[in-house]
């Protein structure tokens, strides 16, 4: 056996060849098999993974706290290293914005009149049309339908139900990017809050109240603390081994797998991204990920509407995925990338709004 020692995590960061590019990617196709359940044969339908961890989590769920996991690492790494807030808060909005504004109009404008059972002009004319544009592209109270849009699915009504985690990963980015600008983008910030995170939901009265903020911090928490840690975090295969013992034991005892993937998933996603393999450069023809996500939830609503309104899961995953992988090459070489190559020109009003700040130590 080798007497040398695990690599740190600023040692895997600093070698800059990484699988988290095939990871995200493998975790939006996952979201899409796990929505093929409800989505092709209708609400209540369980899923193999909700079986394996007695409720616990969905394929669905578990793939969304993977990308929360790696945004933690990526987005805290980002922050750390930009002294200038307004060029880290617009790169979060190329990140975010050109894309979900295109799948969004080509939902309203394109899938809409096409599938709606309501006259074209009651369709465009109605208010709700327009609502949907708005409140999807604010993240303000988010609307899933389109006015007679899927009605006669086995998942009624909703067009692009992802996006529901966009809200949650923007607050994210803007949490960051205060606790940067005030110094307090510190190991120590981090570790409270996710212990924070894990106890607020057993408060009565605050806990239901602040909806998913709590789970959802476990995971984007879990990358964030992992980064900040990096100096004294060392990728052992031997952690990364008990890490998914961890993850099996909660999972199959019905209780604890949420905070397991946290703190224990969120390790074995880090060890798994950085070991050395050809993945590293999976995404020499594009990042796929994000145009994945939010393109299969219409993509798979369309694709059951057109069989008859019901379908086996695995038709609805094996029909959508390769049409949702070329919707998603288009996205990113069309939309996302043109719109990436913008972000070191922040707009003038942004500077004036968010001046350069002290660099985050």
């Amino acid at each position: 056996m080798s007497s040398n020692p695990s690599p740190t995590l600023r040692q895997c960061l600093d070698g800059r060849r990484n699988n988290l590019d095939f990871i995200r990617f493998v975790a939006a196709a996952g979201v899409i098999f796990s929505h093929a359940f409800p989505l092709g044969e209708g609400l209540g339908t369980r899923e193999p993974l909700e079986d394996f961890t007695r409720g616990q989590a969905t394929l669905g769920r578990l793939c969304v706290a993977v990308f929360l996991v790696i945004s933690g690492l990526l987005i805290t790494q980002s922050r750390e290293r930009s002294a200038d807030l307004a060029r880290y808060t617009w790169a979060r909005v190329l990140r975010i914005f050109p894309g979900l504004a295109v799948v969004l109009l080509a939902s309203a404008f394109l899938l809409g009149p096409a599938l709606t059972e309501l006259p074209l002009g009651t369709y465009l004319l109605s208010p709700e049309t327009y609502r949907y544009l708005l409140r999807n592209l604010t993240l303000y109270q988010p609307q899933w339908n389109l006015p007679g849009v899927f009605t006669g699915n086995a998942y009624p009504g909703a067009v692009n139900g992802s996006l529901w985690t966009l809200v949650y990963e923007v607050g994210f980015y803007l949490l960051v990017a205060l606790l940067g600008s005030v110094g307090l983008l510190r190991r120590e910030v981090a570790l409270a809050g996710w212990v924070a995170a894990a106890v607020v939901p057993f408060v009565p009265y605050v806990g239901p109240r602040l909806n998913l903020w709590p789970e959802l911090y476990l995971y984007f928490g879990g990358g964030m603390a992992l980064y900040l840690l990096r100096d004294r975090l060392r990728m052992s295969p031997w952690v990364a081994l008990g890490c998914a013992a961890g993850l099996v034991v909660t999972a199959r005892l019905g209780v604890g797998f949420r905070y397991a993937v946290g703190s224990c998933g969120a390790y074995l996603v880090l060890y798994l991204a950085f070991l050395p393999s050809r993945l590293a450069d999976f995404a020499r023809y594009g990042d796929f990920s994000y145009g994945v996500y939010i393109y299969a939830f219409p993509v798979q609503q369309l694709v059951t509407a057109l069989l008859g309104g019901r379908v086996a899961w695995w038709v609805n995953a094996a029909v959508s995925l390769p049409v949702v992988v070329g919707l998603a090459a288009l996205s990113w070489h069309l939309v996302e990338k043109p719109a990436l190559g913008l972000k070191g020109s922040p707009p003038a009003l942004l500077r004036r709004l968010l001046p350069g700040g002290a660099r985050a130590t």
